[in-house]
């Protein structure tokens, strides 16, 4: 009697021993084969498209020279020509650039499972920050970990629970401008650095000069350069990496900056635990995010690294005074609206202005009009995709040219114009909503799909509280030249700062509306200078 030649395999689950018959095997071979030819031509039918068209460029560097400084500008002159989505080439990178709200949501925020990913950043995620910087960190594990534990320190409800620590901020700002005399510039980076040192370490307040708004403003300065693609050769050349450390003073700097940087972040950790013990701290991100350390898997490092990336948070404030400055009409508009719900006893506070519909539209459309991040942060797709026809392979990068999107004409007429009004329905209370492709929030300042901005609205809390503030106790005008000439700040006037812009230091005049409004803010300091924890 013949037997059939058998396969013998213990089971990886059960630990049972079993016998699989050559004969089963020769007749799964043709099922198997039909599998692998089903994903085979499926890929292949979509290698069959044709790639999104776009400049032309060098052999082997391709666009990589044509960008210049204000790459967003340069994006967004290509869109006129090749469309809303278009392709370019990095040096054999394929990269595609995203120019509508709608081709955004459909690739990011309607295909998350393939759009999530970042690219590799080699210079701002392996060297500069470990792979710990939540903003640049590849999808994966700690990604996921890290996510989690800033969810439950940034929620909607914890949000509110930083807005003492905003409004104090916010008075300080007014003693600051009371004070300031011309350049109002050093004062808007010391309220960015301090707002956002406040609701992460509950930070005392600090002044010009200090010396922790330098380390802060550096921290966030060599970020937003090191994850501008093209500005380190390593990240077109990876195989830069393997230069050895003493052979390339990029990379021996760049590992140093990453042991400073995290040692300030242990130290502003370890500050708060100090804090909260003997109560000179009190409720802020970083203690809730103690709290969480075991839930989400944290270790330290991680733990001060989370808190460290959200000084990146970006101030927009400088954009809403220049819009002040240019647009007086709408200055005039919102002051009436602070007054009417504030009085003129007392200063707005968290309750008042999320309530009042045209400071919110304000504050949507300085978020539209100047971007502070004309160019998200790139995404990268993690598998082969078609998108209108077009093949687009695993790997390639995807820029969101959140400019170009904000200043679509046909879903915001006279772009250039300074109009809050476009974001609230004609009886100028009601919100307009877009459509799903704009978000809730009107704009894509705040990025796209599971790798947005998880700090929108402590961000947007405290610039709200600012910018209502500042009309409540100032106004604020043109200055003028020698000869008595106003002086007209280019709105155009902007410092390329990589991944991020800011106006151009500029001159204006911040009147103070009367001796009570002055009597006010310098009570109000002294109070919160003789309070502890807060």
């Amino acid at each position: 009697m013949s037997v059939v030649p058998s396969i013998t395999f213990k089971h990886p689950i059960t630990g049972e021993i079993g016998q699989l018959s050559y004969l089963y095997l020769l007749l799964l071979l043709p099922l198997l084969y039909t599998g692998w030819k089903k994903i085979s031509d499926a890929r292949d039918s979509k290698r069959s498209y044709p790639k999104f068209n776009g400049p032309k460029g060098l052999p082997f560097l391709g666009n990589i020279l044509q960008l210049g400084d204000k790459q967003w500008l340069k994006y967004t002159e290509w869109h006129k020509t090749f469309g809303p989505v278009y392709r370019l080439n990095f040096a054999g990178q394929d990269v595609i650039v995203v120019g509508t709200a709608k081709c955004a949501a459909d690739l990011m925020d309607r295909r998350p499972a393939i759009y999530s990913d970042r690219p590799r950043f080699i210079m701002a995620t392996e060297i500069l920050t470990g792979g710990m910087n939540l903003a640049f960190a590849r999808y994966g594990d700690r990604w996921r970990r890290m996510r989690r534990a800033a969810n439950n320190g940034l929620s909607l409800k914890a949000a509110q629970e930083y807005t003492p620590l905003q409004e104090k901020e916010a008075i300080y700002l007014l003693h600051g401008l009371l004070h300031e005399k011309g350049n109002i510039d050093p004062q808007l980076r010391r309220t960015a650095a301090a707002t956002v040192l406040s609701a992460v370490y509950a930070y005392p307040p600090i002044s010009i000069g200090d010396h922790l708004v330098e380390k802060v403003e550096n921290y966030v300065d060599r970020m937003l350069k090191a994850a501008l693609p093209g500005n380190y050769l390593v990240d077109i050349f990876p195989f830069m990496m393997y230069i050895p450390t003493w052979m390339a003073k990029w990379k021996s700097e760049g590992y140093a900056w990453f042991k400073k940087d995290t040692d300030m972040f242990l130290g502003l950790v370890d500050d708060v635990k100090t804090g909260l013990k003997d109560g000179t701290r009190s409720e802020c991100f970083v203690a809730k995010l103690l709290d969480t350390t075991q839930q989400s898997d944290l270790d330290p490092v991680e733990t001060a690294w989370l808190a460290g990336m959200m000084l990146s948070m970006a101030s927009t404030l400088s954009f809403f005074i220049l819009a002040m400055v240019l647009f007086p009409h709408v200055q005039t508009k919102l002051r009436a609206e602070v007054d009417a719900a504030v009085g003129r006893d007392r200063f707005p506070n968290y309750s008042d202005v999320r309530k009042l519909p045209y400071l919110n539209a304000v504050i949507k459309e300085t978020l539209r009009w100047r971007p502070m991040g004309p160019l998200a942060v790139p995404h990268r797709s993690s598998q082969d995709d078609v998108y209108e026809g077009h093949f687009i392979p695993a790997g390639t990068l995807i820029f969101p040219n959140v400019w170009a999107m904000h200043h679509d004409e046909s879903i915001y007429p006279d772009p250039e114009d300074f109009k809050p009004e476009r974001f609230l329905a004609e009886d100028g209370v009601t919100p307009i909503h877009y459509a799903d492709d704009a978000k809730d929030l009107g704009v894509h300042t705040f990025g796209f799909g599971r790798r947005s901005c998880i700090g929108y609205t402590v961000a947007n809390n405290a610039l709200a509280l600012n910018a209502a503030s500042i009309v409540f106790a100032f106004h604020i005008d043109k200055a003028k030249d020698a000869s008595g000439n106003d002086i007209t700040p280019d709105p155009n006037d902007l410092l390329d700062e990589g991944l991020a812009v800011r106006p151009t230091p500029f001159e204006c005049k911040i009147t103070p509306r009367s001796p009570a409004i002055v009597e006010m803010i310098n009570a109000a300091k002294v109070r919160y200078d003789g309070k502890s924890g807060i």
